[in-house]
């Protein structure tokens, strides 16, 4: 069986099927009213005193993270406008309590999809979560048992709380029929490390309550009862994975320092708050890449500012001190937000996105740039511009930011200082990094989009993917140049790009002087480690070396040895 790869890794467990009954809820008209509401109350008390005690438990295995997700649940069921509601379709249409129960929580989820709030539009699975906790009280059903030994979860979906409830220890794996990368139990199985499989159709119906089974979350199979080929397979990969957690232990705290004692920063890229526990447990130093289209996409209406500014608080509050960069939106490319009305272009990469975008829609920009201007008065900020490809770009933007602050601080509103950098990810960027270097607080190479534009090579393209290959001289040579620029203007230069965690390629970074690395979560311990195996001297010599040849082979031979 087959799906799609949500979080990579290999679990071995027996499968534990979520194959939860439904519950009856037509509506059916009832005498007595008042056993109803009584049946409800006594449901919601039930339900409260569930989660409260799954909550107190989080909290005392300090899991006070994991905890907050459920206390949304918890607030709800004792908010008196929440049930009142449901109490009321009960009394003024005379109907049972589970119809009640699911016709709110239909209309209760519509209401929060609609609004301008990323945090409630969130808190629609935890609705659902409840309707069938309540639904679940109310017929007697019993729960979905959550067992005392290690599985792995099959199910359509996981709502946030099955995941919590599972958590760490119990839960190997997750396979799912259905679900989403970018879903809430996508997002947390991804935070604690779990492999996950999505749109794996079927496996509910070919799988048994506690048969064997085999999820390979970097190949994307399911084997059930798996042979004694792939026992060992995954036993092997069990070994590499334990030494080579032991090994990274203690990267995962303290300082990031060369061998030579230079100090680097090694920061996390991320899309949402949820992942923001993730980067502390693996010694991440901040976030180098906050993605914020995600606010944006799967909406109706742009994000209004206090939206926005409840997230960006949110992620600087969790990081206690650590720094935050908020990239400005980055729409189009790939990233199609239709209510935007950016009319269809023959190559979307090349048009009119990022920060073109933005500059010509202050409508749009200017609530982003407040929400981000006021959470730099709660912590260590910086907003980094997507796309630049001239100083007047630059300039504009800044101009733009300085109006926000003074508008701002008429209304009373509180400002942080906020450090202006910008993605270098064109060539034009890159040619002119001289210049622009005099206009910015700090780079971030984009390496990604910085390679598929130097070589004209789209890296969704197999056959060119030669070209696009971070091995390439000229992008080398193009990523010393802007490095050299930073270092003589005096400002910071990192790599949020995916070459800043191809570990054969660390200690030219580091030769060429780049201050942090921001990564993916999991990889944050190794490339740590990689770094404190780099003297800057050599580091540098080999830099030279490397500069001077002229095949991607060349670089690669030369890096592999070295390492």
């Amino acid at each position: 069986m087959k799906g799609t790869v949500a979080v990579g890794g290999m679990a071995l467990s027996p499968a534990c099927l979520f194959l939860e009954g439904q519950a009856d809820i037509s509506a059916r008209h009832v005498e007595d009213t008042g056993e109803e509401l009584r049946r409800l109350r006594t449901a919601s008390a039930l339900c409260a005193g569930e989660l409260s005690a799954l909550i107190e438990g989080l909290r005392q295995s300090a899991a006070p993270d994991q905890a907050e997700i459920l206390d949304f649940q918890l607030l709800l069921l004792e908010d008196d406008n929440y049930m009142g509601r449901i109490a009321g379709i009960v009394q003024g249409e005379g109907v049972n309590c589970e119809y009640a129960v699911a016709c709110h929580s239909r209309l209760y989820r519509e209401e929060l999809a609609a609004l301008d709030n990323p945090y409630l539009n969130e808190r629609v699975a935890d609705i659902s979560d409840i309707e069938q906790r309540l639904l679940r009280a109310l017929s007697r059903r019993e729960k979905a048992a959550i067992p005392s030994t290690p599985v792995i979860a099959v199910a359509q979906d996981l709502t946030p709380s099955q995941v919590v409830e599972l958590g760490h220890g119990k839960l190997e794996g997750i396979i799912l029929e259905k679900g989403g990368l970018s879903s809430h139990c996508v997002i947390l199985a991804r935070s604690m490390g779990i492999p996950c499989i999505i749109g794996a159709a079927g496996v509910l119906a070919r799988l048994e309550q506690g048969q064997p089974v085999l999820l390979d979350a970097e190949a994307g199979e399911v084997l059930p009862s798996p042979d004694e080929e792939a026992t060992r397979r995954y036993r092997q990969y069990q070994e590499e994975k334990q030494r080579e957690r032991q090994s990274l232990e203690r990267f995962r705290q303290g300082t990031t320092a060369t061998a030579d004692g230079r100090t680097m920063k090694v920061y996390a890229n991320i899309t949402s708050q949820l992942e923001v526990p993730g980067i502390l447990e693996q010694g991440g130093e901040g976030v180098g890449l906050l993605r914020t289209e995600m606010l944006y996409m799967e909406r109706d209406t742009p994000p209004d500012e206090e939206t926005q500014f409840a997230l960006y608080s949110a992620i600087v509050q969790g990081l206690a001190g650590r720094p935050l960069i908020v990239r400005t939106l980055d729409v189009g490319g790939d990233k199609s937000i239709p209510y935007l009305s950016i009319p269809p272009e023959e190559n979307p990469f090349l048009g009119y996105r990022a920060i073109r975008y933005c500059l010509d829609h202050p409508e749009i920009f200017k609530p982003q740039i407040a929400a981000i201007l006021r959470a730099a008065a709660l912590g260590p900020v910086r907003l980094m511009l997507p796309m630049v490809a001239a100083a007047g770009e630059v300039e504009r933007a800044k101009d733009l930011i300085a109006t926000v602050r003074e508008e701002l601080e008429d209304r009373g509103a509180a400002t942080g200082p906020l450090p202006v950098g910008i993605m270098v990810e064109t060539p034009a960027a890159a040619v002119v990094a001289d210049q622009l270097a005099g206009l910015v607080d700090f780079f971030s190479i984009g390496t990604n989009d910085l390679t598929q534009y130097l070589f004209a090579a789209d890296r969704n393209n197999a056959r060119v993917a030669s070209l696009n290959s971070y091995f390439q001289p000229a992008l080398l040579r193009m990523v010393e140049r802007v490095c050299r620029c930073a270092r003589e203007k005096g400002i910071e230069v990192g790599i949020c790009g995916q070459a800043g965690e191809v570990e054969q390629l660390i200690p030219l970074w580091v030769g060429m002087g780049v201050d942090e690395l921001s990564v993916s979560i999991p990889s944050i311990p190794r490339v740590r480690r990689r770094i404190s195996g780099c003297d800057t001297a050599a580091c540098k010599e080999l830099v030279g070396r490397v500069l001077e040849y002229t095949s991607e082979a060349e670089v690669r031979k030369e890096v592999e040895r070295w390492s």
